[in-house]
């Protein structure tokens, strides 16, 4: 492997969790991602606060009592009378706290459908164990009532030393190296690739916000994004310029990168003369050729508003190009 190439690759698949990895390491870790496998998801689905959250938030990952959860001593609890007392001492520490404090962070952990749940479950143990166990109280819950196996991990925010769990910014993608690391000791194929990596601008959408789309409403959050993207929309017709925004310019920068490296990885591959080299390269191709559009939802909604507005204007044309029919 040229130099070029080994720089290249290491670039794009360094992540938060360094694992000793060499050459062969790296090409098999770029053959995995463009050949499409499994991404492990981990995501902060929220938080409670206070007893009746903390209580009901038990109850829906146990399925009310139903689906057995497991603490990170091991033992294993079912039946509502046995998660309602874990609800009930989990909230002894009230006066510990200030009002309004998060008393638990809910995780989830999940595999794409064809993923054995009991893979998904040993592995989002050993995780919560390797992460948590220190200093943390948790329990989690394996779902498969989806196409995707998951689990529901809640951790206790106030630990053993009277510190609080504080989730830092990165913190989730390093959990999901770690979630595909416990796999992968399991023999599930699993990755962890950042979404700058893969290509993806797009962030996922929040399930609240999802929900309100979907009983045909918008969102808050939606609606002050029309109002900029209007605004913009009016400025650009008078010849003013419009608010600058240079994370979008930032997005654009680091996805020319990442697209440009990967083509420079399948350039090198190509000259190589073995053949699963260059097998390689052209599946690295083919993975930049299909990554998505380089568009924010911001972008897509601009569209959206854009097309609003035309076909708004093309109407009120088509119906005075009417009226003035009918005049004559």
């Amino acid at each position: 492997m040229s130099s070029l190439l080994h720089d290249t690759i290491s670039d794009l698949l360094d992540g938060s969790v360094k694992n000793k990895s060499n050459k062969t390491g790296n090409l098999a870790r770029a053959k995995k991602i463009a050949n499409g496998a499994p991404e492990v998801m981990v995501k902060i689905s929220g938080h409670t606060k206070g007893a009746d959250h903390v209580k009901a938030h038990l109850d829906y990952i146990s399925r009310n009592g139903k689906i057995e959860i497991e603490d990170e001593r091991g033992e294993t609890l079912k039946g509502k009378t046995a998660v309602r007392a874990l609800a009930k001492d989990w909230s002894q520490d009230q006066g510990k706290k200030r009002k309004n404090s998060r008393d638990t962070t809910n995780i989830v952990l999940s595999m794409p459908s064809g993923t054995e749940a009991k893979d998904v479950k040993n592995a989002a143990r050993a995780f919560a164990k390797e992460q948590f166990s220190e200093n943390y109280q948790y329990v989690f819950a394996l779902h498969t009532d989806t196409e995707s196996p998951h689990v529901h991990l809640t951790v206790k925010n106030l630990g053993y030393d009277g510190r609080r769990l504080h989730v830092k910014k990165g913190d989730p993608q390093t959990w999901r190296e770690k979630f595909a690391a416990q796999l992968e000791r399991r023999g599930v194929e699993a990755e962890a690739t950042s979404r700058a990596t893969r290509g993806v601008i797009k962030q996922g959408v929040h399930q609240a916000i999802m929900h309100i789309r979907e009983r045909g409403l918008t969102p808050e959050v939606d609606k002050a994004k029309i109002k900029e993207i209007i605004e913009d929309f009016n400025h650009q017709r008078n010849g003013e310029p419009t608010k600058p925004r240079p994370w979008e310019d930032k997005i654009q920068s680091r996805q020319t990168h990442v697209r440009k490296a990967w083509l420079t990885a399948a350039k090198e591959l190509s000259k190589s003369e073995n053949q699963d080299d260059q097998e390689l390269g052209k599946s690295i191709a083919t993975f930049v050729s299909e990554m998505p559009p380089m568009k924010t939802e911001r972008h897509e909604l601009q569209q959206k508003v854009a097309e609003s507005i035309k076909n708004k204007s093309q109407s009120r044309d088509d119906k005075q190009s009417d009226h003035e029919q009918d005049e004559r």
